[in-house]
């Protein structure tokens, strides 16, 4: 009998509350109810005997148990313990019988013959069971509450004495009993990643102690100022294709499930990419950091929004404007001061990109993926990569890119559903420009509209249909390090941020702006301006309107610190001692 869960819900429950601390214990809880090989933190003890685990990550579960009678035992306590664990999770649970003796009553040919029918078949049995949950899966809510859990509004059964309630002095948060689990949980995963992507982590001046923020307003905000952060969300384009593609030129067909087994090592390898990344991140802030003697830390760099001042705590360890969440395998969600975000993007993209030759090193997580890959595929099939030392080729896969700007306060939830929608439209272009022929590449896409979705997603279809289109997005990678660097570099001609300022900023804004969200001519307002100036106004070299208008949105956010420069993309890294780039492990495989 195969078992497949899914667990549904699981962004929503991650990104509910207004804390980082929230979000990575959430995501974290997530990643320990699908862990078959940790028996303290984990499910492991869940797991029987003569269970063949195929799938344990992402908020997914796959098993291999003997008969129907052992499925339903082990879906009854695992989902006791979910309920237990994470209430407002809901698992959507599969059962898909197998061989001569499954299913006696059922007509000939409906039951697959072997291992490898029945998971090809779990997906359509996973969406099916989706479509019909019951009643029971509506969790009961309690009346009569005395009091309210500040973060999801339930009934609340704990405190948490290190949080304030309502900003009063020694009254302690009240939360429900899940949010307090998840904070505990988070802040040992907090600890982990910290050490991890920390350690030995170099700064541009100075030796300050480093770490990663738990508050969202400790992501380099500046008191008195409007402060935004941005949600950043990267996802693997086509992982489905991938894993099944590799499924069918690892297997041997001659032994059953030892497709779903190479698949289950490839799907470790890319979590060992997206973990990789996080790190790489992390790391690339902290070389830009500057702690010079008696000077607050700051990250300096180009750009109307540089310095950022960095926060420092009563200890004096200085927090980094940016912190990685990983929730699933495949995707990874990263909260970072606003300023920051497109540089990220850009770096994260490099990083990507890196020629594998190059960087040599077998335990790097790009590298294991790419020679894993190249390794089923016969060395075929691999995407070109051109960038400023030449052309190479790469089975690292390109990644979709959605980016939401939000105030520092605003529920991580909303945030997170706009970078989201953001990503979705960035891989939709993706994939039409593939089907027509184009190579294959990065999607990115980006709002500084703190609006709700579908508002956001209109807005973006009316700018793109209007004659001629208003906005450039979503932009491919080439096109986006193209715009990065014609209209938002301050050596670039023309550039909004030429000569590390942008003199031409209330023209822009209060002239040519509305003239080009109207659709009009701007070459008598370009003439116009420079009689009255008396110079001939520089503007970026082949701008078209959309794109500007995209520029003109985001140049007082942006700040390059010079990540690449600061932290090379192809220097190599290792995979951590879980072996796939994340936090180092005890021997039980739980995060030290």
């Amino acid at each position: 009998m195969v078992v497949g869960v899914d667990l549904r819900g699981i962004q929503a429950y991650v990104y509910s509350g207004r804390r980082i601390l929230d979000a990575v214990g959430r995501a974290a809880l997530v990643a320990e109810l699908t862990d078959t090989s940790d028996p303290r933190h984990g499910i492991a003890d869940l797991v029987p005997e003569d269970c063949v685990v195929l799938r344990d990550a992402g908020g997914a579960l796959t098993v291999v148990l003997p008969d129907s009678s052992a499925a339903r035992a082990f879906t009854a306590r695992y989902t006791r313990l979910l309920r237990d664990r994470a209430g407002d999770l809901t698992p959507v649970v599969a059962h898909v019988p197998y061989g001569p003796d499954a299913s006696a009553g059922s007509a000939a040919g409906e039951t697959p013959r072997g291992v490898d029918e029945a998971l090809e078949r779990l997906p359509v049995r996973l969406r099916t069971a989706r479509r019909r949950m019951s009643a029971l899966h509506t969790p009961a809510r309690g009346y009569g509450i005395t009091a309210v859990c500040s973060v999801g509004g339930g009934p609340a059964e704990s405190v948490d004495s290190s949080r304030a309630q309502d900003e009063r002095a020694g009254v302690p948060e009240r939360v429900a009993a899940d949010v307090a689990r998840a904070r505990g949980i988070g802040r040992r995963w907090h600890r982990a990643h910290s050490a991890a992507w920390l350690a030995g982590a170099a700064t541009a001046t100075g030796r300050p102690r480093l770490e990663l923020p738990m508050e969202i307003d400790r992501l380099g905000r500046d008191h008195g100022d409007l402060s935004r952060i941005a949600v950043v969300h990267i996802d693997v384009n086509g992982l489905g294709v991938i894993l099944g593609e590799y499924r069918d030129r690892a297997g041997d067909p001659g032994v059953p499930g030892s497709g779903a087994a190479a698949q289950r090592r490839l799907s470790t390898r890319i979590a060992g990419l997206t973990e990789g990344l996080a790190r790489a991140l992390v790391r690339a802030v902290a070389a830009t950091v500057r702690a010079d003697p008696g000077q607050g830390a700051t990250v300096p760099g180009s750009g109307a929004a540089a310095p950022l001042t960095l926060d420092r705590s009563p200890t004096g360890t200085v927090r980094l404007p940016v912190r990685p969440i990983v929730v699933a395998g495949d995707d990874l969600t990263v909260l970072c001061d606003a300023r920051l975000a497109l540089s990220l993007t850009r770096y994260a993209l490099d990083w990507l990109d890196a020629d594998p030759e190059r960087i040599g090193a077998a335990g790097d997580p790009r590298v294991a993926l790419h020679r894993a890959l190249a390794r089923a595929h016969g060395g075929a099939d691999a995407r070109a990569v051109t960038g400023a030392d030449g052309t190479h080729t790469t089975f690292v896969p390109t990644v979709g890119v959605g980016i939401a700007v939000q105030p520092v306060g605003a529920p991580l939830s909303l945030g997170y559903d706009l970078c989201e929608a953001m990503c979705r439209r960035a891989k939709d272009h993706r994939v039409e420009r593939v089907e027509g022929g184009a190579p294959d590449d990065h999607a990115v896409a980006w709002t500084t509209r703190f609006d709700g979705v579908d508002r956001v997603l209109r807005r973006l279809d009316r700018a793109r249909s209007s004659a001629p289109p208003r906005t450039a997005l979503p932009l491919t990678g080439a096109a986006f390090a193209d715009f990065l660097d014609r209209y938002l570099s301050p050596c670039a001609p023309g550039s909004l941020l030429a000569d590390g300022d942008t003199r031409h900023r209330s023209w822009l804004v209060s002239s040519l702006v509305p003239l080009l969200e109207a659709g009009g001519d701007p070459s008598a307002e370009l003439h116009r301006r420079a009689r009255a100036s008396g110079v001939r106004t520089a503007l970026p070299r082949d701008w078209t309107p959309g794109a500007l208008l995209d520029a003109v949105e985001v140049m007082d956010l942006h700040l390059d610190p010079g990540l690449a420069a600061a932290l090379e993309p192809h220097r190599p890294q290792d995979r951590g001692r879980t072996g796939a780039g994340g936090p180092p492990s005890g021997p039980t495989g739980a995060p030290l």
